[in-house]
């Protein structure tokens, strides 16, 4: 229980990015955000590397959806700071996830040295 709480982060923001694509109808993507985190259970340095590559993937394109929703918000006249606020935290959590790889755990277990 205790390693699969340092995992956790990883796998929300995997359960993030899967809701954000179903709620643009990206539904191949979604299964595929949903199916991704099962890498994890690959007990290799690539398998590290590609989850810290698609965690970055994801923060960007979280900064992608805070420019185009922040852009139709201020057009149609609706308040845009909220959905600011909340896409830059969740951008923000997924940058920062990368760092559980940093810690002893994830360090022996993928092989990181």
């Amino acid at each position: 229980m205790k390693n699969f709480l340092k995992i956790l982060p990883i796998i929300i923001c995997f359960l993030l990015m899967a809701a954000h694509l179903s709620r643009a109808n990206l539904n191949i993507l979604m299964a595929a955000s949903l199916i991704l985190p099962l890498i994890l259970l690959w007990k290799s340095r690539v398998s590290a590397r590609i989850v810290q590559i698609v965690l970055i993937l994801f923060g960007l394109e979280w900064i992608r959806a805070l420019i185009y929703y922040a852009r139709v918000r201020i057009e149609n006249g609706e308040d845009w700071l909220r959905l600011a606020i909340i896409l830059i935290v969740v951008a923000i959590i997924n940058f920062v996830t990368i760092f559980v790889y940093r810690s002893r755990y994830m360090i022996d277990r993928y092989n990181l040295r």
